[in-house]
């Protein structure tokens, strides 16, 4: 191990401090996960003294064997963390470590805050009102409409939107936000060389344009199963509250969940259909004591610090009253309380199908309805 730097490294190319250099190797040592980085912070104080420690030293800290304090003493520092920030460079991502002032000041406060984080976007110091969204993969109808509703009046109120752009909620979730204009927060459970799921890469480069895409991870490290749990305290961590919007009896959302009540974050539930296996989870938070979601202000009556802020106010634009039609309105009633069909909203709305089908037209265009799969349709009004 090759330590400093030299005069050829990193410093005296892009001017990146020493320290941070130190927190990044760590952070990288095949077998030193975010609880034996900061045993070992707690041990020697800095990264730095850790890469100078003596294995007898090192193997006095809980948890670090033979195994792992070779991985420590045998790490190549100015190979591995040149490339590592070579790579940063390349992508355009930022490095953020615990202790810079960058650091977002709630998930600073979580029991095990990770040591680093890389990011692409705006300054994660930029989103201190953020609420988290998320749920099954595989949503109904109706999950996406809550989510859809929910994100959208939370981003009118200037509340950024924290997700883990996984399929199902967490998409919507990331979607509504910058379809509402607001700013959404993408966690990952890989490095930020790769995009997971694939198909999200243009919802990705949309959030690095009005918010940012985060993960603890090295750059190039891939999507796993065993990655996501810790994404999931990161997602909570950096949010004042957590929304679940539909969870099955094992879901990563409902991990999330418990996350956040370690963390004595808010939790929330969206209650469901008790005929649907993806309410199981969210009823049994709401047994636990989760607090019930029946409109966005259930949310924000249990969260001060929006009102302290001034996020509270609802957006002007979104205060105006919509003039409705009388087809219009007759369409609306009738999906007030479920979707349906096209031949459904003819048939119970008394109107001619012409009709029927340019207003509903008109309303897409308009926003205050959507259309699904099949010709079915869904309402964006109330909830």
């Amino acid at each position: 191990m090759n330590l400093p730097l030299g005069a050829e490294g990193l410093l005296s190319d892009d001017q990146i401090p020493v320290e941070k250099e130190y927190w990044v190797g760590l952070n990288m040592v095949l077998g030193v996960g975010k609880t034996l980085f900061h045993r070992l912070l707690k041990r020697f104080e800095t990264p730095k003294c850790v890469f100078k420690a003596k294995r007898g030293e090192l193997m006095e800290v809980e948890g670090i064997g033979p195994k792992t304090a070779n991985e420590i003493l045998a790490f190549d520092f100015d190979s591995q963390v040149q490339r590592e920030f070579r790579m940063a460079k390349k992508l355009g991502a930022e490095i953020c470590t615990l202790d810079c002032k960058e650091y977002p000041e709630a998930l600073k406060n979580i029991y095990d805050p990770p040591p680093v984080l890389y990011f692409m976007g705006e300054s994660l110091n930029h989103f201190p009102i953020s609420i988290s969204v998320v749920g099954a993969r595989t949503p109904s109808n109706y999950g996406i409409k809550v989510t859809e509703f929910l994100c959208s009046r939370l981003a009118d109120r200037n509340i950024c939107i924290v997700s883990g752009m996984a399929r199902g909620i967490d998409t919507t979730a990331h979607r509504q936000a910058l379809a509402s204009g607001g700013k959404t927060l993408a966690v990952f459970g890989n490095g930020l060389a790769h995009t997971y799921p694939p198909e999200n890469f243009s919802l990705r480069k949309k959030i690095q344009e009005n918010g940012a895409v985060i993960s603890e991870f090295a750059l190039s490290v891939k999507p796993d199963r065993n990655n996501f749990p810790a994404r999931n305290r990161v997602i909570s961590g950096l949010s004042l509250g957590t929304i679940i919007v539909e969870a099955g009896e094992k879901s990563g959302a409902l991990i999330t969940a418990q996350f956040a009540l370690e963390q004595s974050r808010e939790v929330f539930a969206v209650p469901g259909s008790i005929f649907s296996s993806k309410s199981v989870g969210t009823h049994r938070l709401l047994k636990m004591g989760a607090k019930l979601v029946d409109g966005v202000e259930s949310i924000l009556e249990e969260l001060p610090q929006i009102q302290e802020t001034g996020n509270f106010a609802q957006n002007p634009e979104s205060e105006k009253e919509i003039a409705i039609s009388d087809s219009e309105s007759r369409i609306l009633s009738l999906l007030k309380e479920e979707d349906r069909h096209i031949d459904t909203l003819i048939e119970q709305s008394g109107l001619n199908p012409s009709e029927v089908s340019a207003t509903l037209v008109e309303m897409e265009l308009r926003g205050l309805v959507n259309q699904r799969n099949g010709k079915m349709f869904s309402s964006n009004i109330g909830i």
